[in-house]
């Protein structure tokens, strides 16, 4: 069983004076389901705030996605997807963050999973 992809939302820790967790993986899931290349019950979302972090120029605040997907699309599939995923978080009222989204392919003979 293939239960990709895995949204994986990278951020300053003080984002959340901006937004709450809850709000970014809602908005996240969002872009994914409306890419069309996943069914909503796969999309996974994890958080991983970073405490440390420096940012040059004049953001205060970073925000990441990550999109982890099984090899084999196009590269116009992924601009999709990452299009897709961006677009929702665009939306937010946020001030002095950088935004982006990276699709990583995952090695697709050699990913495994198991779900209890």
């Amino acid at each position: 069983m293939h239960t990709v992809p895995n949204f994986i939302i990278e951020y300053s820790e003080s984002l959340t004076e901006q937004v709450s967790e809850e709000t970014l993986m809602d908005k996240v899931f969002e872009g994914a389901k409306a890419s069309g290349h996943f069914p909503p019950e796969a999309i996974k979302i994890r958080l991983e705030p970073r405490k440390g972090y420096r940012l040059h120029d004049k953001q205060k605040d970073f925000l990441h996605v990550h999109a982890h997907i099984l090899s084999g699309r196009t590269d116009e599939q992924k601009t999709e997807i990452s299009t897709a995923t961006i677009t929702p978080l665009k939306t937010l009222s946020l001030e002095s963050v950088f935004v982006s989204v990276e699709i990583v392919d995952i090695h697709r003979a050699s990913f495994v999973d198991y779900a209890y």
